[in-house]
């Protein structure tokens, strides 16, 4: 055989090879509540090439928390970095689980207005919030208690809207102080506004991302699940040992200047779980505080709302433990 058709039989060769590859790329869908830092190390995944490296090809979409539990039930979303409202419906029965979680402590700090320069300033006064029960307000009452300050000596107002709506309001003086997660501290530490407390002071706390994903999913598509888990946690794992890579990633995709995006990044870190755990403290916390929203006092096992196997595995395969 002559070399000419050699050459010819190896190029059709690699041009199937190649349509071979680009038709095994498993699409997935996942969900993410906010484009705020708790979702970063999906986002990092995607631009690390982490997701490619498991054949996979995501699609992350933003979606309201609320929103989240139907279309995870319906499978029209496949895995979601959301937390708060999967858990909720974990604890109600519904067939959710958490396989890690991402931040293990909330990445809000409590932003009050310029003229409350304390926590015992916030006494009679009143604290904006997307929803009772939501990440936020969680946050709030965890800095007021950490602070020493009772809840019953301020006023939860719900706003309902994202969290630039709410940095209006506050701005507007229609409430004295929100929780708001980075880079909203940095912004408005610059306009005047003071921190009165954030993740340092607090021990424990209610993770506010994670991957989740069905009963059912978990089941019938276990290895495309821990591919999906692997990639987030190489995300993770990347946010914790490379900074500048991860601060241009930050820049780019919430469209902020370097020094803003190297400020919130030094600030968030810290509630970042290093690879994917978390105590039974965190979830058994997380459970505690949602309870009244879900209108139970039932012990809510571990195994309820959880399942560690293939996070275990993973960190085991990335040398992680």
């Amino acid at each position: 055989m002559s070399v000419k058709r050699w050459i010819g039989i190896l190029v059709v060769m690699s041009w199937l090879d190649a349509g071979i590859a680009a038709q095994a790329a498993d699409k997935v869908i996942v969900s993410y509540s906010s484009r705020s830092y708790a979702f970063l190390p999906a986002q990092v995944a995607v631009a690390k090439g982490f997701f490619s490296d498991e054949n996979l090809e995501p699609l992350l979409i933003q979606m309201r928390s609320q929103v989240t539990v139907p279309a995870l039930l319906s499978g029209e979303v496949n895995y979601t970095l959301s937390f708060g409202n999967i858990i909720a419906g974990a604890m109600q029965g519904m067939p959710f689980k958490i396989l890690a979680v991402l931040t293990d402590k909330p990445l809000h700090s409590l932003v009050a207005r310029p003229e409350i320069k304390s926590i015992n300033d916030l006494r009679g006064k009143r604290i904006g919030t997307q929803r009772i029960g939501g990440s936020d307000h969680l946050a709030a009452e965890a800095i007021l208690q950490a602070k020493g300050l009772d809840l019953k000596d301020v006023q939860f107002v719900t706003l309902a809207g994202d969290e630039p709506v709410r940095v209006e309001i506050l701005k507007k003086g229609l409430v004295d102080a929100i929780c708001t997660v980075p880079p909203g501290p940095v912004r408005l530490t610059r306009e005047g506004y003071n921190i009165l407390g954030g993740p340092k002071d607090l021990k424990i706390g209610s993770p506010i991302s994670a991957v989740a994903v069905t009963d059912s999913r978990l089941k019938s598509n276990r290895d495309e699940t821990k591919r999906v888990l692997r990639a987030v946690l190489r995300g993770l794992r990347f946010m914790h040992e490379r900074k500048e890579d991860t601060i241009q990633i930050m820049s780019r995709w919430l469209s902020q200047t370097a020094d803003v995006a190297r400020d919130s990044y030094d600030s968030i870190l810290p509630s970042f779980s290093p690879d994917g755990g978390t105590v039974d403290k965190t979830y058994e916390f997380a459970i505690e505080s949602r309870k009244a929203t879900v209108r139970t006092d039932k012990p809510i096992p571990l195994s309820q709302v959880r399942d560690l196997t293939l996070l275990k595995e993973v960190q085991k395969e990335l040398r992680l433990q």
